[in-house]
């Protein structure tokens, strides 16, 4: 009776523990607490077969396999639970059966006293040997000293003990197992929490001291066993308590960390709303990036933040960028000079989708971005060293005119879809106020323009009827003078003359209201011919002209002495602006795009000075005598009248560019006509 006496304490204690780990697993639905529960309750009914066995009719020996059985299966549980295998959901339960299963069975033939001692042996063995490959391969891409170290010790006490087992002593090869099993189940517990409060030490210094039971029980008196009895459970209370207070330390952090990740997103939700306030406010977008990146980089998950923009040529360029060194900026922007708008569509389609509207990229997706990996990232299932989070910047008419590029997050874990939607809404507000900016923009030169063509338009008619009366004056003089320094006079008034009524009729030309002979015309043979005028200036000036017009391309309805008239204005003022450049060169592309016919004229000069008067009559950054600054403002009003549109902008780093747009012919047949006649 005294040996029920010394149990039914036990007994009394673990029917209210294992109640309160059930309540714990309740509201914490993880496999770790999960195994906790499953371990306790093997604890608790090895304890009750103990004392109630005989009265179950189960004999001595069934009741001593029930214990030790039980007391090894209890064991593994706990220390699986404590493995970074076990996070593993496709590991986790094989790697516990390859432990329980041989260990359970050698304590079962122990109990049982099995005769013959080379089979428990060779389960002693196989156990140890299996556990350490299965380690060792598990981490072998990270495979840190300690376990190592670990594994080793545990191979050779596994050894060390099973060598006795096969001369006869089973007993030292399963005292040896419990106490490994044991001891190796606190120190993972402690290396799986890193903090020294009270659950974990208690836990941790639980297991201890349950290991450290097996030797003191194999090395005790019988009389001295007997008090072992008792003492026993204390290790096993410490190790349950210590496990429940452990669960409400973590409970009581996760609440702090709530709380402290709802007061960061409060506050990163209104930095986010003071920049999207000013974003439609109307600031300027590309002075402001820099700030944008900031505020992401000092309010998100994430601690380094880059916005890249695409400019007319929908080239990339790092508009504003936060937690960067300058050199690896530097490099980028190089890096980024060979990338287009398309390519970043691309990585989108391939990366994988965090959220509605963001991306993660895998190293190998990355880099092509040329951006440096994050050194102080710790790798998990949501993130990689080198690993990047790309969110496309999408205008309301889902035109991609630039990213969000995210690195290096605070903690890993947090690379999630809630976490990222504030980003994505502030993208959305960045997308749209880019794609408000360029509307304002055009509206802005087109009202200006509208209105200088009202008012040239004005001017010409006027100045028209003087300058005719003039003309004709100064003729009509010129016949009846007798002198011949009159006569000279009089012709210098007429030249003159004639060369207002020029710089009239271009005024007229950019105010539409000339007059074209409209037919279809093959872009190819004209461009060919504006060429061929300006041969010798571009042989003498040593430029490379880049002709990339395929001759496939469909014509267009326009004047064609008109459209030659706007290319050579355009091509004058691109060989201007490479002249002194070390390597001029004019590349001249063409595409279609959205039903029209896309004609582009870039240049690697100094770019243009003030993108807002460049269509702007008699503006003109060239010296004097070089021209009365028309070429531009009549090519505008020429393009205007056939229904296309014109642009000017600069490209990045240098140079300038010309786009023009124009409707494409219906009639292909006349177009295949006229190339074929200028050709001959």
């Amino acid at each position: 009776m005294l040996f029920d006496f010394h149990r039914l304490p036990t007994i009394i204690l673990l029917g209210a523990l294992v109640p309160i780990f059930w309540s714990l697993y309740r509201g914490d639905r993880t496999a770790r607490v999960r195994f906790w529960l499953i371990g306790w309750i093997v604890v608790l009914i090895r304890i009750f077969i103990q004392v109630f066995g005989d009265k179950l009719g189960l004999s001595p020996d069934m009741v001593n396999g029930v214990d030790l059985g039980g007391l090894q299966l209890a064991g593994v549980v706990f220390l699986v639970s404590m493995t970074r295998i076990f996070q593993d959901q496709r590991q986790r339960l094989p790697f516990f059966f390859a432990l329980a299963v041989p260990s359970v069975i050698y304590a079962e033939l122990f109990s049982f006293g099995y005769s013959h001692h080379w089979v428990p042996a060779l389960l002693g063995v196989s156990m140890g040997i299996a556990a350490f490959l299965w380690v060792v391969l598990y981490h072998r891409r990270k495979l840190e000293r300690y376990l190592l170290v670990i594994c080793s010790l545990v191979l050779a006490l596994t050894i060390w003990g099973i060598i006795p087992a096969s001369h006869g002593r089973i007993d030292i090869g399963f005292y040896t197992i419990e106490t490994v099993t044991y001891a190796l189940a606190g120190f993972l517990y402690w290396h799986s929490y890193k903090r020294l409060s009270s659950g974990v030490t208690l836990t941790s210094v639980g297991f201890f001291a349950w290991a450290a039971v097996f030797p003191a029980f194999y090395a005790a008196t019988p009389q001295q066993q007997t008090m072992l009895i008792g003492l026993s459970n204390l290790p096993k209370f410490c190790v349950a308590i210590g496990m429940i207070v452990t669960l409400l330390e973590d409970k009581s952090h996760m609440a702090r960390l709530a709380e402290v990740h709802e007061r960061a997103t409060r506050q990163q939700i209104q930095r986010f709303f003071q920049v999207a306030s000013r974003l439609l406010s109307g600031a300027e977008v590309n002075g402001f990036c820099g700030d944008i990146a900031r505020v992401i980089a000092e309010s998100s998950n994430f601690q380094r933040a880059q916005i890249l923009l695409t400019d007319d040529q929908r080239n990339l360029y790092i508009a504003g960028s936060a937690g960067f060194e300058t050199a690896n900026l530097d490099a980028m922007n190089a890096s980024l000079q060979r990338l287009t708008i398309e390519e970043i569509d691309r990585l989108c389609t391939s990366g994988a989708e965090v959220g509605p509207h963001s991306f993660r990229l895998n190293a190998e997706l990355a880099a092509v971005l040329a951006v440096p990996p994050c050194s102080d990232c710790v790798p998990c299932p949501n993130w990689e060293r080198g690993d990047k989070v790309l969110v496309p910047l999408l205008s309301p008419r889902g035109l991609l005119v630039g990213c969000i590029l995210l690195d290096s997050p605070r903690e890993a874990e947090r690379v999630t879809t809630e976490d990222l939607a504030p980003i994505e809404m502030l993208s959305a507000d960045l997308a749209m106020s880019i794609e408000n900016s360029h509307l304002q923009r055009q509206l802005v030169l087109s009202e200006k323009l509208a209105g200088l063509g009202k008012l040239v338009s004005g001017a010409g008619h006027e100045l028209n009827n003087p300058l005719t009366a003039v003309l004709g004056y100064s003729e009509m003089l010129a016949t009846s003078a007798q002198d011949e320094t009159t006569r000279r006079g009089l012709e210098v008034i007429r030249r003159e003359s004639l060369r207002m009524k020029q710089i009239i009729d271009n005024l007229l030309r950019f105010a539409r209201q000339t007059r074209f002979e409209k037919r279809a015309v093959s872009l190819t043979s004209v461009l060919e011919e504006v060429l061929k005028l300006r041969a010798y200036d571009i042989k003498r000036h040593a430029v490379h002209i880049v002709n990339d017009v395929s001759a496939d391309l469909p014509g267009v309805m326009v004047d064609e002495g008109s459209l030659k008239q706007v290319f050579l204005n355009i091509l004058n003022n691109s060989l201007d602006a490479v002249q002194g450049v070390s390597g001029g060169k004019i590349v001249i592309e063409a595409q279609i795009a959205e039903g029209r016919l896309q004609l582009r004229f870039t240049d690697n000069g100094s770019g243009f000075k003030n993108l807002d008067r460049i269509f702007d009559p008699f503006f003109t950054t060239k010296s004097p005598g070089k021209g009365p600054g028309l070429g531009l403002s009549v090519s505008y009003g020429i393009i205007k009248q056939h229904g296309g549109e014109i642009s000017a902008y600069n490209a990045h780093p240098s140079g300038a560019g010309i786009l023009i747009e124009l409707p494409i012919a219906a009639d292909q047949q006349a177009i295949s006509e006229s190339a074929v006649t200028a050709k001959a």
